[in-house]
């Protein structure tokens, strides 16, 4: 796919999809890369040199990174071009992706009449180049804002939103998921043939659900963290979301390596007994699958639409005979979105205590500092951070306070432990970093099938009007494995921003993915 950026530029203005888009002619990939002429974009919390690295955050307005992520130069390196970076909830905290410093991204499988987006900016900066004393990689050792001797010219366009943005939404618009929602509208725009996300308890999933594309996440550590901005770095997913399952699984195989830099990455010793397992996906084809269904999913939250079109999907699968399906009960699930948001919030106050105004990103101006009262860096995270992040450190900090570290943190870490326990005696497969050196559980589940979301997107206005931690309940059917850092791809299925999560056991990515295409396989009959 090649886009034209005048056409991308054109919609964009009404559904605000970008934080910068790139302004250069894509590169031409070898005719064997294994990723040529594949067009993508990339959330805004992955490191790039070529534009800024915000989060939606106003604290890293202007934050250019000195180095890549190692997805960026994985995608590079297979010949795969960037377009740009896509909106998302600041920080990646949150469902809705309303809540970023660059305004909100709306759903484009609903119809927007106005324009958010009121003009564009072309940007130029320049770096000054050289090699890392450790890797020998090129870093930009100095950014500029002026041309001189021995200077790399970096240019992008930033979207500027009209000042009457929010009252230009459509009625009828419904939010897009979040956090990694100008991802999934990328996709659903076809402006990209896939998009790279991240994915914390959910925000690839969701977003994907509600703009009905596929979106993929694979086991906790299995492609590397290392420069994208950690949120909570026990829980964070490199994602990626496509239309087309074809791409993601080449997607997937390319970044599927170890990096040393990154330590929650998987190791080469898990890889090399994982090797089996990806050979084995093949042979999967032709017999049943065996489909765990947790009881606890049967929630009195969850749209009839959703029940029925659950049971469709089943009725489908099975009447292809690719499916045998068996009950199954996963108790800490009912305690796992409490544990959760204990978890992830005490993990975002410690990482986010680095933004201080004094070592890179925004600053509060000396005239709106009032030492007497306080610091200039409290008023710099005041001013700097939005309102749900202010919210998420508050909780953060309180979970490792000394009464709620016993009182909460420590007790969501048992209900985590207890989580994963649960899963892998369901699962036939042994968990992948299990220390058991044997495992045989003949009578387990290969997969579990769940819904994505318990409804259908809520209208935009109608969301924001809404209880803080009433929302936090869109992410009850995708936090239990993301605590557990199971594979989960959702697909879908079951009308308009509906959606399915094939689940495997933590590792088995590639049954996941090989299950997908036979899933898809059956429903376009």
């Amino acid at each position: 796919m090649q886009p034209h950026l005048k056409h991308i530029q054109a919609i964009n203005k009404k559904y605000n999809v970008f934080t910068s888009l790139r302004n250069k002619p894509l590169a031409v990939a070898s005719p064997f890369s294994p990723l040529g002429d594949l067009t993508y974009a990339i959330k805004d919390n992955f490191a790039t040199r070529d534009e800024p690295t915000t989060c939606s955050s106003k604290i890293l307005y202007n934050y250019v990174s000195p180095f890549e992520s190692t997805v960026n130069k994985l995608l590079d390196q297979s010949g795969a071009s960037c377009i740009g970076k896509t909106n998302l909830d600041e920080f990646a905290m949150g469902n809705s992706t309303l809540s970023g410093y660059f305004g909100p991204t709306l759903n484009p499988i609903y119809e927007q009449d106005r324009e958010l987006v009121e003009s564009y900016d072309e940007i130029k900066f320049y770096t000054k180049d050289s090699l890392s004393q450790t890797d020998d990689e090129i870093i930009s050792s100095e950014i500029l804002d002026e041309m001189s001797d021995n200077t790399t010219t970096h240019t992008y366009i930033r979207p500027n939103l009209h000042k009457d943005a929010h009252v230009r939404i459509s009625k009828d618009q419904r939010i897009v998921g979040g956090s990694s929602g100008g991802a999934a509208a990328a996709v659903a725009l076809d402006f990209v043939d896939f998009s790279i996300g991240s994915d914390t308890g959910g925000s690839v999933r969701l977003p994907a659900c509600y703009t009905s594309i596929y979106g993929f996440k694979p086991t906790y550590g299995r492609i590397s963290r290392w420069g994208m901005v950690a949120y909570a770095q026990s829980l964070d997913t490199v994602g990626i979301m496509s239309k087309d399952l074809g791409t993601i699984w080449k997607v997937f195989t390319a970044l599927d390596l170890h990096d040393s830099k990154d330590p929650s990455c998987l190791s080469d010793k898990s890889r090399e007994e994982m090797a089996p397992e990806r050979l084995m996906s093949k042979k999967n084809v032709g017999r049943k699958f065996k489909v765990g269904i947790p009881v606890e999913f049967k929630l009195h939250e969850m749209d009839k639409s959703i029940n029925e079109s659950w049971k469709t999907l089943l009725q489908k699968l099975i009447d292809s005979k690719l499916i045998e399906v068996f009950p199954v009960s996963i108790p800490a699930i009912k305690q796992t979105l409490p544990a959760y948001y204990t978890l992830c919030t005490a993990e975002a106050a410690s990482n986010l205590s680095r933004y201080d105004g004094i070592r890179y990103g925004y600053r509060a101006d000396l005239d709106i500092c009032d030492f007497e009262k306080e610091p200039e860096f409290v008023t710099t995270r005041t001013t700097g951070f939005g309102e749900e992040v202010k919210r998420r450190i508050v909780l953060g900090n309180y979970s490792l306070s000394s009464y709620g570290y016993q009182s909460h943190f420590m007790k969501a870490t048992g209900v985590r432990g207890q989580l994963i326990e649960e899963f892998n005696k369901i699962f036939r497969d042994k968990h992948c970093l299990s220390e058991k050196k044997s495992f045989s559980n003949t009578t387990g589940v290969d997969m579990l099938i769940v819904p994505t979301a318990v409804s259908a997107p809520p209208k935009v206005h109608e969301y924001e009007k809404t209880d803080p931690v009433e929302s936090y309940m869109n992410d009850i059917c995708t936090v239990p494995m993301s605590l557990a850092g199971l594979p989960t791809m959702n697909i879908p299925f079951g009308g308009k921003s509906m959606g399915f999560q094939l689940v495997g056991q933590h590792g088995q990515d590639y049954k996941v993915l090989e299950f997908s295409r036979l899933v898809e396989d059956v429903l376009s009959k």
